[in-house]
């Protein structure tokens, strides 16, 4: 491609944003920092039934702690979580409900959390993750990723139908890399339905964006802000939206789409400095970006240039405003000034005209 850089060391796959969401941005169940009594009684108090179940299925007191505490975790994460991670105030709670020592620890033995996971989701009955949770989570986030885009949300949305669902979470990072792949798939359709009626001529105009004259680009130009209302910047904005008009119309392009997916595709160019975007080679994603960038810039521009004409007009209305209450004070004083003319000619005979005169002229 003419006038964008060599990078040979990265590849279409790699050139797609970084999609790992951070586990803290997500609604994937988690151990609170700290337990209030009041939280420990509602999340981890064992029922009769539970203590029964218990009491069928273990021998030990360490086997007893293992299964109640997974057991609970289960009902409040949604998962088996690792014994190491299980606060201290749990076990120490659930210990005080089975009447057990405050030391007992759990049973580690590999083939007993086993046995346990398969009484719990019989119990619970939950469906393991592997048994059509990954079928049921791709599903979901195709569809939901051709609204949203953000791999936090997504994830948000493959949790809560994996619940609904009654299936067994996964671990966070299997559920993250299956909404990644996914939204990764969904984007290079997107990519390819907003791309494939560009003609050489339009993808040529779209790349000239983000090539370099006179030490700037236009790609860079489009991201100016307004600046503050006066008539010189309004003459400028004003200028901007021809010039912008100009380059492409992105709308026959972006049917189809939808409109919340637009702004962010536009917001993910908008994060782009000017070498990150001509180091995306995989065409159709970088002429996406351009074009719901340009969308969205014709679009701000509109609506910019309202917001500064209505802040002239507030302006132009204080003033006149102000004026108004000027010439009212003003017309006040002259109509007194002029009672006070009136009311000795009333009271002055016709025939004392020179009086009248002195009396006005003194006033």
């Amino acid at each position: 491609m003419a006038g964008l850089p060599a990078y040979p060391f990265l590849d279409t796959v790699t050139l797609e944003p970084d999609t790992m969401a951070s586990i803290a941005r997500t609604a994937y169940p988690r151990f609170k920092a700290a337990l209030s009594a009041q939280e420990l009684q509602t999340l981890y108090a064992p029922t009769e039934e539970e203590h029964a179940l218990v009491a069928t299925h273990t021998r030990t007191d360490s086997q007893q702690l293992t299964l109640l505490a997974l057991l609970k975790c289960h009902q409040s994460l949604g998962y088996l979580p690792a014994y190491e991670t299980i606060p201290t105030a749990i076990r120490q709670y659930l210990c005080q409900q089975l009447s057990l020592p405050p030391d007992t620890a759990f049973d580690p033995a590999k083939n007993l959390r086993s046995r346990y996971r398969s009484l719990i989701r019989g119990y619970l009955a939950i469906t393991a993750y592997a048994e059509g949770g990954p079928r049921v989570v791709e599903q979901r986030v195709t569809e939901a990723a051709s609204t949203m885009s953000d791999p936090a949300d997504l994830i948000n949305v493959a949790i809560e139908h994996l619940i609904q669902q009654r299936f067994e979470l996964p671990a966070f990072q299997t559920l993250d890399r299956l909404v990644s792949h996914g939204r990764y798939a969904v984007h290079q359709t997107l990519y390819a339905q907003m791309t494939a009626t560009l003609s050489e001529a339009q993808t040529t105009r779209l790349d000239a964006l983000i090539s370099v004259h006179a030490r700037r680009s236009e790609f860079t130009r489009i991201k100016d802000t307004p600046r503050p209302a006066s008539l010189t910047h309004l003459r400028q904005w004003t200028e901007r939206l021809p010039w912008l008009a100009s380059i492409l119309a992105p709308q026959p392009f972006l049917r189809g789409i939808a409109h919340t997916k637009i702004p962010q595709v536009a917001a993910e160019a908008a994060a782009l400095d000017l070498g990150a975007i001509r180091a995306i080679f995989h065409g159709p994603r970088r002429w996406s970006l351009l074009l719901c960038f340009l969308h969205h810039a014709q679009v701000q521009t509109r609506d910019q240039l309202v917001a500064m004409l209505l802040k002239r007009m507030r302006r132009t209305t204080t003033a006149a405003k102000e004026l108004h209450e000027q010439h009212r004070e003003l017309a006040e004083q002259m109509l007194a000034v002029f009672s006070e003319v009136l009311d000795p000619t009333i009271d002055i005979p016709d025939d004392e005209d020179a009086t009248l005169g002195h009396n006005v002229r003194h006033l």
